[in-house]
């Protein structure tokens, strides 16, 4: 009889530890399976990304870009007028055309009457002036002095020829207010004040 009760429980006994260790392998897989997991924190703990400053250069012009540059005949209008001081010369004025900037030599005017070099004007100034900055309603005067000498003799000429700059290429021709007799004209350098603009001759 004792041998029969061991017999039929030990069946028993070796279920409830197979169900037993069934539970544990599961709980086991279970674990596991959370541990797999992506962690929350560690999706929103991402670096966010810090704006540089800028390095690109300054697109603001320079000063001598502001200047725009020498001054070419076309950039100019030119008008021209007779004025009686020192024995009479003709005084020339200079301006900007609209939306115009740019840099007038103080230098003597370069003009002439004519085509002949006796005709050109040569400086009644020994020393540069400063230059111009021509924009706006800037005006620049320079006065020209049809002779150099005696007030007698020379050349009569209706026009005279006119350029921002030495070898200026596109020249233009103003009518004079009066007939001009010319003998080795002389002219003023630039100047934004047209009282220092009067050629005095010898």
């Amino acid at each position: 009889m004792p041998l029969r009760i061991r017999r039929s429980v030990a069946p028993l006994v070796l279920a409830t530890i197979a169900l037993a260790v069934s539970a544990c392998s599961s709980e086991n897989t279970d674990d596991a399976g959370a541990q797999s997991s992506p962690s929350p924190s560690a999706e929103s703990g991402s670096a966010t990304p810090t704006t540089e400053p800028s390095t690109e250069p300054s697109t603001e012009p320079s000063e001598s870009e502001e200047a725009g540059g020498e001054c070419a005949t076309g950039d100019l209008t030119f008008t021209v007028s007779e004025e009686s001081q020192a024995g009479g010369y003709y005084l020339v004025t200079a301006t900007a055309k609209p939306g115009v900037t740019c840099t007038l030599a103080g230098r003597t005017i370069e003009a002439g009457f004519g085509s002949a070099v006796s005709g050109d004007v040569m400086p009644s100034e020994q020393a540069e002036g400063e230059p111009i900055t021509m924009t706006g309603s800037t005006k620049a005067y320079a006065g020209v002095n049809t002779h150099s000498g005696a007030q007698d003799g020379g050349v009569q000429f209706e026009e005279i020829i006119v350029s921002a700059h030495e070898g200026d290429m596109d020249p233009v021709s103003l009518k004079l207010p009066s007939t001009a007799e010319v003998d080795q004209p002389i002219g003023t350098n630039w100047h934004t004040d047209a009282a220092k603009a009067v050629p005095f001759s010898s």
